[in-house]
């Protein structure tokens, strides 16, 4: 078992999940430091309510941090779950796996260039990237469970249901792509709205 471990597969597999989770790491603080309301200025201090005030007043910026680094945290979720069922990694699902993340990275781009939602091929591009990022993170976890990259204990009907479930998040990107030129409202909400529904009709029904 210790050998399994120290084969260089297996090392290379702990080499990519840790600069992946750096990478997250770097994307969540990027977001934060991004949109987090101004208050170097201290105009704030001469409000109603000091800070509290401020805030409420930048609502909008605050929205656009819990989408964007909920989505951004949402996808290191899924790309966890799928890594902790991995023994070791070989060339090309290492090259899928840093694919994603180059797509979740293009959607913090789309995500900061336009905050405001101002145009509409901002959230369709957005959305697009995730989903893009998405169906390439199951394709890794497909191909790694056809290459013997995950543990020998796994049930073909574990991995099958591992997959489904985690087809909610670029479904849901899928979908609001199209929203994204319905308008920001709708876009936002779907990210809320849509999730859910999914899980519903990907959850594994009971067979009589």
């Amino acid at each position: 078992m210790n050998d399994n471990a120290n084969a260089p597969d297996s090392i290379y597999l702990r080499r990519l999940s840790r600069f992946i989770d750096v990478v997250y790491a770097l994307i969540f603080f990027h977001m934060l430091t991004t949109y987090l309301p101004f208050v170097e200025d201290m105009k704030w201090s001469h409000k109603p309510m000091g800070l509290l005030s401020h805030l409420i007043d930048n609502k909008s910026e605050l929205l656009r941090i819990f989408i964007g680094a909920g989505l951004a945290l949402m996808y290191w979720n899924q790309n966890n779950i799928f890594f902790k069922n991995l023994v070791k990694t070989n060339g090309t699902h290492a090259a899928l796996s840093l694919i994603q993340l180059f797509l979740v990275c293009m959607f913090v781009y789309f995500a900061i260039a336009d905050p405001g939602l101002e145009s509409s091929s901002s959230p369709a591009l957005q959305a697009g990237s995730l989903a893009l990022a998405g169906f390439i993170s199951v394709g890794a976890w497909v191909y790694a469970s056809k290459h013997n990259l995950v543990r020998a204990d796994m049930k073909e009907e574990e991995i099958k249901a591992l997959t489904k479930s985690n087809l909610m998040e670029p479904l849901t990107a899928v979908v609001n792509v199209g929203l994204a030129f319905v308008g920001p409202l709708a876009w936002t909400l779907a990210w809320f709205v849509l999730p859910p529904v999914f899980i519903w009709l990907l959850k594994p029904k009971n067979k009589k």
